[in-house]
């Protein structure tokens, strides 16, 4: 299946990929008929030094739909952003939002699996240029399916 065959035929799977940063939640939860859970599974940092990896798996019905992993350099942020990451209390963008910090998604590729039941997608989360986060993201698509079948979507 193409991105441009997914544009066409799946309006919901194109709202997700649309959401702004920090509002995919929402629109799952606007969309579907059942508990939407977003799940902090770790924060590290790969190697010793600036640079971090936040893992996160949002679940629709208790069935993961998106996994993603989270890039950034704190030497790239503002110390409040970098104190409240490091607290891993708070999602990427409920903290850009607290702090008004502009906000632009720049995709750099996305593609389907060799099934069609998965969609990857990297993109960048940059703001006045400068590249904050990059996400690398996975939708599960035939657990997405069984969730709009489950509640007749």
């Amino acid at each position: 299946m193409s991105i441009s065959k997914l544009d066409e035929n799946d309006i919901f799977l194109k709202k997700i990929l649309d959401a702004p940063l920090g509002q995919v939640v929402t629109v799952l939860g606007e969309n579907l008929n059942c508990k939407i859970c977003i799940d902090l599974i770790e924060q590290n940092t790969p190697k010793p030094g600036t640079k971090f990896e936040r893992k996160i798996v949002v679940s629709a019905d208790g069935l993961p739909i998106i996994r993603a992993i989270i890039k950034f350099d704190r030497n790239q942020l503002p110390d409040l952003v970098v104190n409240e990451l490091l607290q891993k209390r708070s999602l990427v963008g409920t903290i850009l939002n607290r702090y008004s910090i502009l906000n632009d998604k720049k995709v750099i590729s996305a593609n389907f699996d060799k099934s069609g039941k998965i969609f990857y997608r990297v993109y960048e989360i940059q703001s006045h240029g400068k590249i904050l986060f990059e996400i690398e993201e996975e939708i599960k698509l035939d657990h997405l399916d069984l969730i709009r079948k489950k509640y007749y979507l």
